[in-house]
């Protein structure tokens, strides 16, 4: 055994999401790999720590001692190395950047179209994207500003609420033009519907049973419309000409403003009043001043757009 090796970071994040999960395959998944190159990585530790991490059998994996004094040490070193740099991140005096985490679908249908204007209004300000819908650590990974979909209750951050959303029956201009007898919501019922299959924080998203029920339309069968896991699907099947989506109009305010897609019937369905948009930064940033700009400019827009 090598007394003085130490193994490198990669490494050691596959030996601590293994530890975490005490499963190669839900490791693997979480830092994108796959189980074969997990478990050779914990193989070639092992040979050049001198020792077992884990006892191997045919069903399930567990630390050794060895293995459970390492992983906490490894797992709490990272966590505070991953802190320390967000830290110095954010710390960076030069507060002409600025990193927004945001969610995928709020990104690419609302937040991307409209960034154009604010960089001409201020162009000495550069905005980094960190488009995912998991909910990022500020301290952690660096991130100044977010613009998160939830309840508003976020804990040792400055929240603001950005508005209120609701969902309704969207579909293109082509189709409407190949489907005129579209006269009341039972004439739905006979059509290629999608929507957006999921739960947000333990509630379930409106769904086309749920907005037939608030249409006074009884008796839906909601298994023959098309589900998919994701908004981007949805609004595809619509702009493919082939459904009618249940979407935000909020989301595709832009097409529907351009005549492309088409908002069938004024009725929407709000979400419950918990569920909103709220940009949120922490209490203390040392680029408060910047992100306070931005929230200005996106507090201006939303007013534009509501009218």
């Amino acid at each position: 055994m090598n007394s003085k090796f130490i193994p490198g970071t990669r490494a050691l994040r596959i030996f601590v999401a293994a530890g975490k999960h005490l499963n190669f395959s839900t490791a693997a998944k979480e830092i994108s790999l796959t189980p074969a190159a997990v478990s050779y990585q914990i193989k070639e530790m092992e040979e050049q720590l001198g020792f077992s991490l884990f006892k191997r059998n045919s069903r399930s994996i567990q630390l050794t001692p060895e293995g459970s004094i390492l992983f906490t040490a490894v797992a709490e070193s990272l966590n505070n190395m991953e802190q320390a740099l967000g830290d110095a991140r954010r710390m960076n005096p030069h507060s002409s950047h600025l990193i927004l985490s945001v969610g995928a679908r709020f990104a690419t249908y609302w937040l991307l179209p409209k960034l154009g204007e604010f960089k001409q209004r201020r162009p000495d300000l550069s905005i980094t994207l960190d488009i995912t819908d998991d909910v990022r650590d500020f301290g952690r990974d660096g991130i100044d500003m977010s613009i998160r979909f939830g309840n508003g209750r976020f804990p040792d951050c400055v929240v603001n609420k950005l508005f209120e959303t609701s969902v309704a029956p969207v579909c293109s201009a082509e189709f409407l033009a190949n489907h005129q007898d579209i006269n009341k919501p039972e004439d739905l019922s006979r059509l290629p519907l999608s929507y957006v299959n999921c739960t947000v924080n333990g509630q379930t998203w409106p769904d086309w049973k749920m907005w037939m029920s608030q249409a006074n339309v009884n008796a839906f069968d909601n298994s023959q419309s098309i589900a998919f896991s994701d908004l981007n699907h949805v609004i595809q099947a619509v702009q493919d000409n082939v459904a009618v989506g249940l979407v935000e109009p909020i989301l595709v305010s832009k097409q529907l403003s351009q005549g492309s897609l088409v908002q069938l019937f004024d009725l929407k369905m709000k979400l419950p009043d918990e569920f909103a948009y709220y940009f949120v930064y922490p209490n203390s940033s040392e680029k408060e001043e910047a992100v306070t700009d931005f929230l200005g400019w996106l507090l201006t827009v939303i007013e534009n757009d509501h009218g």
